[in-house]
Formats: structure tokens, sequence, C-alpha cells
């Protein structure tokens, strides 16, 4: 029997990789709810609405760009047209509550009334939106927020950064949806293995780890400064790049740990807490090797090694390789607070809330 309908706004599709968005939806109808979620697309391009079970896509499109209204007017004139679209392609209106994955969607609040709303913010919108919309950006998160009943984030810097519009916020990261299975032991482990897309990478760091010899395997979309990587570096020996794969489908029987490449001098990279595939990998017992983000989860350096320069990854690489099945016990451990059932409670916690507020 179903507990309800749910509402999810967000402006990724659902056809797209999975992430927070898609898990967090799919949590939610494993629960017990049905799932009503709308991708707000900007253009005319066509969209998939791959709808399944327990959970309904709907697309709404966009007549501007939400990095293209840096006035109210602007704003009030595209929010009037997507409340309009809603009203005719939502098939039901009594929902139990919204989850809202965009910075910009008070005026959803507005629509349905009285309904409780959680926001979730999982990236800093802030520092990516470009000179001319920061103050805009700043304004409609601060509405969003204020107006939302529980307001969620992926990092420490993205809680701060919401805590100073509402008392109601809280860290919710990522999680892995399969529980923690010991790989195989006594391998030859000499893969550093690069899950996700690549793009978006330190070149120099990138570079420097080719040129050492180390066996580097890339699994994922090709995008941005990833395409020069791939035609500098694609062709040596010790360097293989795979289409993207699911990596309950991707062998990694020879992977000694994960490694992740980011150009930390973004600032958005600077606000990563725990990447969507972070728990992923741990729960099949690989580790990781991080740069040192100034946000990055805390966690032993048996399970995320944190490092500065090109000697510390060298020297994070040849550790697991040694190492990887002696850490394998700390890896465990650590995935025990980042698990679905845990989520799930976390989830129900804040739900069971709003019934408190009705009563």
């Amino acid at each position: 029997m179903s507990k309800g309908n749910v509402l999810v706004v967000s402006r990724t599709a659902w056809s797209e990789a999975p992430r927070l968005r898609h898990q967090l939806s799919r949590l939610l109808r494993d629960i017990g709810y049905e799932i009503y979620y709308v991708q707000l697309i900007f253009g005319s391009k066509s969209c998939t609405e791959c709808s399944e079970e327990g959970i309904n896509v709907y697309t709404v499109y966009e007549r501007l760009h939400h990095q293209l209204k840096p006035f109210t007017v602007l704003q009030n004139f595209d929010s009037t047209h997507i409340c309009k679209t809603l009203k005719k392609v939502l098939p039901v209106n009594d929902f139990r509550f919204i989850v809202n994955f965009n910075y910009d969607n008070d005026y959803t609040f507005s629509l349905f009334p009285g309904i409780p709303a959680i926001t979730v913010i999982n990236d800093d919108f802030y520092v990516m939106a470009k000179p001319w919309m920061r103050p805009q950006v700043l304004k409609n998160l601060a509405k969003t927020v204020s107006r939302s009943r529980m307001n969620l984030s992926v990092s420490y810097s993205l809680d701060r950064q919401l805590s100073q519009f509402s008392s109601f916020t809280e860290l919710f990261l990522p999680w892995s949806d399969i529980n923690y299975k010991k790989p195989t032991s006594n391998l030859k482990r000499d893969v550093v293995l690069y899950y996700g897309f690549v793009s978006r990478l330190d070149m120099k760091l990138v570079g420097d780890l080719c040129n050492s010899g180390i066996k580097l395997r890339f699994v994922g979309p090709v995008q941005g400064n990833g395409l020069d990587i791939k035609e500098k570096y694609g062709t040596l020996p010790n360097v293989e790049f795979l289409n993207e794969t699911k990596l309950t489908d991707l062998d990694v029987s020879d992977v000694c740990c994960s490694i992740a490449l980011y150009d930390c001098r973004l600032k958005s990279i600077q606000a990563i807490t725990a990447s969507n595939r972070m728990f992923q990998l741990l729960a099949i017992g690989i580790p990781l090797i991080y740069p040192n983000l100034p946000n990055l989860i805390l966690a032993p350096d048996q399970v995320i090694r944190r490092c500065i320069s090109t000697s510390d990854f060298l020297n994070a690489i040849s550790y697991f390789k040694v190492n990887f099945d002696s850490v394998q016990p700390m890896i465990e451990r650590f995935l025990v607070d980042h698990t679905k059932d845990n989520r799930k409670h976390f989830i129900e916690r804040i739900i069971e809330s709003f019934d408190e507020v009705k009563s």
C-alpha cells in the first residue's frame, strides 16, 4: 500500500547517469511512496521520459536558462510558465511532501501551499554562477532555503552556506546501495582505477601519473579536458580508456585502488565532501586516493588517503598495491555509516518530523 505521493523537481534528466536525485527518488520509492519526478529542461530539445516502477517522469521545458535570469522579473516570467505547465502535466496534486533539487524553486512551494518541502543542494551554485548572476543566485537560494521545511546538502561547506538562511539544515551524503562485499584475496592488483566523468581533471597530475609507468584505467564519459588527456596519453601502454560501465559490471579483480584526479583550483571542486561514487567503490572493497580537499570527509588513511604532491599519490598507490587485503576490515567498518538503511532511517526521521508539526 502506497504511503502517498511525492513530487521531486530537478534539472537533471532522469535518463542521465545516476546521481543523488536518482538515489533518493528510488530510496523513497522503496520506502513506499509513489514518485512524480519532474525534469526541468532548458530549450526545445526532446527529452526521454523513461519512467520505471513507482517513479513517474514528466518533462517541463524552461523558457530561459537559469543562468540567464539575473532579474526577478525574468525569474517570475519563467516560473509562471513552469507552474502553468506543472498543473497540466501532473495527474495528481495531493503530495505528501516535495523534494526539490534546485536553488531557485520556491515558486513550486507556492503552487502547492501547505505541503512541506525538502530542498537538497548538491552543488555550490553561487560559485558556479556567472558573475552577473551571483546576486540573483544568492537571493533565489535564500528564498528557497528559508521556505523549505528541511534543507540537506552534500558537503560541510554547503551546509554552512545554507545555515545562513535557515536553522533547518543537515548534512546528507550519498550512500552505497549495496552492502560491503569482501573482494577476492591474494590477487595481483596493480591497476589504478579512475571511475566517473573524465573531465575537470588536474592536467599536470594526470600527466605525471601517466608518465610514471603505473597502470591507469579511466572508465566513464570523456568530456572537457578529458578529451585532451585521452589524445595525449591514450596510446601509452600503461593507460587505458573504457566506455561508461556500471560498477557492478566492471571487472576490478586487478584494481588496487581508485583515484580522484580533480583540479583543486576549481572552487566547485573544493566543496566536495563525498562524491556519488565514493561509497559504491568502498562497498566492493576498493580503497580511495583523493587530493587534499578542504571539505573532504574524514576517514582513516587506510580507507581514503589524502595526497598533496605527485609523490604522495605514487606512495599511496604503492601502499594499496601491497596492503589491499589488510585494509578491508577498516573499509567495512567505515562503510557502516553510509549504507542505504542508514539513509533510509535518516529520511524517515525527517518525514516523521513533518507529522509532528501537523499534530
